[in-house]
């Protein structure tokens, strides 16, 4: 029940290396059923060909298919980092037509005003780290705000966007997008939405930030990728200590891998 970020970024990450070694290579989420395949298909759909236009592979090639962990999307808050994952992305991921469109729509949409972008990844996300009290990303938002035109919100909590709405009723710009009214993440309950309607969301959500000029972040994979699509962007993390210290192990563990001091 992987969220879509942590899903695409595994992706990133696998096409990294095959670039690296010269190898071919093919996504493929068709091996299980995924929250983004679309619910009651006997055999799933491979949903990221909805979404990417798919890399062509010679039919004569015998696959060799990564273990489950083999790619698994660790995050690198390094922009060194960051700039190399946006070169991948820019060489390798082409959106289908449909969603480019969207996505230019959207950007049109920004161009006119400053925006500062915030991700607000409530939910479950205390289950993979240690949340903070939503007052902290309130006092966030509060020192930035009157520097800005609008203030874009990406969250999958349905109440706190409703009361930012309430703080700040002029400026809050945000897509109706499918949210969750409780601690259930939303690609867990559908609510009748496809999975592939919500992938597509969350693409959406996360290019928008990416169309901002200053993020407030979550540790979390959609504002991780955020920063892909844009790396130079200014940002800060909203993050309990805990979430600061983990982060920080796994970029030191980064450093001295380059350093050549630890191999990973």
């Amino acid at each position: 029940m992987r969220g879509f970020f942590s899903l695409f970024i595994q992706a990133l990450n696998g096409m990294t290396f095959a670039i690296k070694y010269g190898l071919p290579y093919k996504v493929d989420f068709s091996n299980a059923t995924y929250p983004y395949s679309n619910a009651g298909e006997e055999i799933p759909t491979n949903f990221w060909e909805e979404l990417m236009v798919p890399q062509a592979l010679s039919p004569d090639r015998s696959p060799v298919y990564n273990l489950r962990y083999e790619t698994y999307p660790l995050r690198i808050w390094h922009r060194g980092f960051l700039r190399s994952l946006h070169q991948t992305l820019r060489s390798e991921i082409r959106f289908q037509k449909n969603l480019t469109e969207k996505i230019a729509t959207l950007k049109e949409k920004f161009k006119p005003f400053r925006v500062l972008g915030l991700h607000a990844r409530r939910t479950d996300h205390y289950l993979e780290v240690p949340s903070v009290d939503e007052e902290v990303f309130l006092l966030k938002i509060k020192k930035k705000i009157q520097e800005f035109d609008r203030l874009f919100v990406a969250t999958d909590d349905a109440v706190f966007l409703e009361a930012l709405k309430r703080l700040y009723p002029e400026k809050v710009l945000a897509h109706d997008f499918y949210r969750s009214n409780d601690k259930q993440a939303v690609h867990d309950h559908r609510s009748g939405k496809t999975g592939l309607l919500l992938g597509e969301q969350a693409l959406l959500d996360c290019l928008s930030l990416s169309f901002c000029q200053e993020l407030i972040l979550s540790p979390s994979n959609l504002s991780y990728a955020a920063l892909v699509f844009q790396p130079d962007l200014p940002y800060s993390l909203v993050e309990s200590r805990a979430a600061a210290w983990s982060r920080r192990k796994t970029l030191l563990a980064y450093l001295l891998n380059r350093w050549g001091i630890r191999k990973w």
